[in-house]
């Protein structure tokens, strides 16, 4: 089937999704629509259907520990060891660190409520729960309704299931336990519900929503439409997170998880080989026979400072750096994040013995300590193709500009007077995400712009951790090799490795691949859960360092941050596996109880 861009509209009143193959308002304004016009017609109810994409899918990456929903797809990272936050921004230490381990979230109902449409400034515009009363409304009024045939019936009721699954997904995520609402209420019922007994029935209810819905999704459909393949990608994601979290049943979640994946593979998607244009390239990401399931954002609607490239792009004027080489565009980006060094030194090498190693390590790099010779060789020659790909480092391209963050060089932070935060403090940019496409960069030009929700190399990994708690590190590592070496160029890994090892690697391989792909932190809260609960080290009191090269291109220090940018010490502490139900929601209704740690 041809593949039909599903269009997001943000317009001043919501969201309205549509395909552009449908003639959903042709015959009269929307707000002219009763509701029993709405439930008697397919294409009406598809638009509402749409509609609630519009609600649940930007909740699966902005999430409402966002400062600004409009940066999703950078979010869970900020809280990671992958990047280091712009002093302005605080992101790392007040809305994470310091704002939860000093308690101050306890009484914020954005984080129980969310469901911000992506842009918008207000986060309790529309809440979680309207969310899931339109999903109860899809599901129970297109079963009752006379109007629709009863061949249509069955995917639109998919579509609100697996609507419903997500949108539940992302606060189980959250708070482990949730309020379950499996009808439309109405005043005659109780509206003092109580969260779960156990997060496990939370999850329960999520996992026989998408096992439902995967059975009437179709297998293909419009770019952005929900099918059968994300169905089960979905599916064996969650089931894989929640196998973390769940008091009993880890094992049957496990099977669940390794079922959904395998059904998923039975489909026919493929990895794609140009791994920069998954990120980098909207029309590549339309056609692409990797990508499963992703958010699309039309040129007609949407503006650069309306997307994370925005907090990803540079800022520094042609006029306003004395490095060199001369500037030939401006940046105007916001500059809230960078990657960490310690991220970045997880893109391996591939030696001249054919094996991958830490940069560190390498022949190449033992020669460059003994003969000397160029940093850009000894360092970053021969990386996994990812790196080139995603980060932006000295005498690289980014536009039409060759960026040099070398002392004296045009983003180095002393060669700026826009102020010290406009540079690097890790020495490296991000690239992943900004399309190569973009000329004349301003915050006001209009771009398409995309964010992968699920895709194969993501799925490849979720099954490989699922082989690996089944204690199947062999077939693990042939899931694991079919991205690094697909998507890095990198020797694949050996056969006959220790579990042991085959983790080590294996977290490597999930940090390069899904880098800002809204993974790094749950990963690091599933890992932690899965290894007793305690403190997870990657985001606790975290030493982040700058990676500063010579000017004349041949020696490199690693320093302390500068002490231009903000302290990027991350805080962790038991408790924050899950948040703090609010206790002005508790106050209200007595049946809420809270969540460890948080009494």
């Amino acid at each position: 089937m041809k593949k039909i861009l599903l269009y997001i509209l943000i317009a001043c009143t919501g969201i309205l999704s549509y395909s552009c193959s449908d003639s959903l308002l042709d015959t009269k304004p929307l707000d002219k629509f009763t509701e029993l016009d709405v439930w008697n017609d397919v294409n009406l109810a598809q638009g509402f259907v749409y509609n609630t994409y519009g609600s649940v899918i930007p909740e699966l990456f902005v999430n409402p520990n966002d400062r600004d929903p409009r940066m999703g797809g950078v979010s869970s990272d900020n809280y990671t060891d992958n990047v280091l936050n712009d002093k302005s921004d605080n992101v790392a230490r007040d809305l994470i660190d310091k704002y939860f381990d000093a308690g101050w979230a306890t009484n914020n109902s954005y984080y129980w409520y969310g469901g911000a449409p992506l842009g918008r400034k207000n986060p309790i515009k529309e809440n979680s729960f309207e969310v899931i009363r339109d999903c109860n409304l899809i599901i129970q009024k297109v079963a009752a309704s006379e109007g629709i045939n009863e061949v249509d019936k069955p995917s639109l009721i998919a579509q609100g299931k697996m609507l419903r699954a997500l949108i539940y997904f992302t606060k189980a995520r959250l708070f482990g336990k949730y309020v379950i609402v499996d009808k439309v209420l109405t005043t005659e019922d109780e509206l003092k519900l109580p969260r779960t007994e156990t997060i496990k029935e939370t999850y329960d209810f999520i996992i026989k929503d998408l096992q439902e819905a995967v059975v009437d999704l179709p297998v293909t459909g419009a770019a952005g439409k929900l099918t059968k393949g994300a169905a089960y990608a979905m599916l064996a994601e969650i089931s894989l997170h929640g196998a973390a979290y769940i008091e009993s049943g880890k094992e049957e979640y496990y099977q669940i998880s390794k079922k959904a994946s395998e059904d998923l593979f039975a489909l026919g998607y493929d990895l794609d080989d140009d791994y920069e244009a998954l990120f980098n390239d909207y029309g590549k990401a339309l056609t692409s026979s990797e990508i499963i399931l992703a958010q699309y954002k039309h040129i007609d609607a949407t503006l650069f400072v309306m997307t994370p490239v925005q907090g990803r792009m540079p800022n520094m004027e042609v006029a306003r750096t004395s490095g060199t080489p001369k500037l030939k565009e401006s940046f105007l980006g916001w500059t809230k994040n960078w990657p960490s060094s310690d991220f970045v030194d997880d893109y391996l090498v591939s030696d001249v013995d054919g094996i991958a190693k830490k940069y560190d390590e390498t022949t190449y790099y033992q020669d460059f300590l003994t003969n000397g010779g160029y940093v850009s060789e000894a360092v970053y020659g021969h990386r996994d193709a990812r790196f080139y790909a995603s980060i932006v480092s000295d005498s690289t391209q980014l536009l039409s500009n060759m960026v040099t963050t070398r002392i004296g060089g045009n983003m180095h932070y002393k060669q700026s007077n826009k102020g010290v935060n406009m540079s690097t403090p890790s020495g490296y940019f991000i690239r992943k995400g900004i399309s190569n496409s973009i000329l004349g960069y301003k915050a006001v030009v209009n771009t398409n712009y995309h964010q992968t929700i699920a895709r194969l190399g993501r799925s490849y990994l979720n099954y490989a951790e699922v082989l690996l708690r089944l204690n199947q590190p062999a077939l693990a590592v042939d899931y694991i090799n079919r991205t690094r070496t697909r998507h890095g160029n990198l020797p694949a890994l050996a056969a006959g490795l220790s579990i042991n090892e085959v983790w080590k690697w294996y977290k490597i391989e999930r940090r390069v691949e899904l880098f800002l792909e809204n993974d790094r932190y749950w990963s690091l809260l599933r890992w932690g859960k899965e290894a007793g609960g305690g403190v997870i080290s990657e985001i606790n009191n975290t030493v982040h360092t700058f990676f500063e090269i010579a000017a004349d291109g041949r020696s490199f220090e690693i320093k302390d941050l500068e002490i231009h940018i903000a302290n990027q010490e991350k805080r962790f502490s038991p408790r924050r596996y899950l948040f703090p139900v609010p206790q002005n929601e508790r106050d209200l209704n007595e049946k809420l109880d809270q969540n460890p740690g948080w009494e």
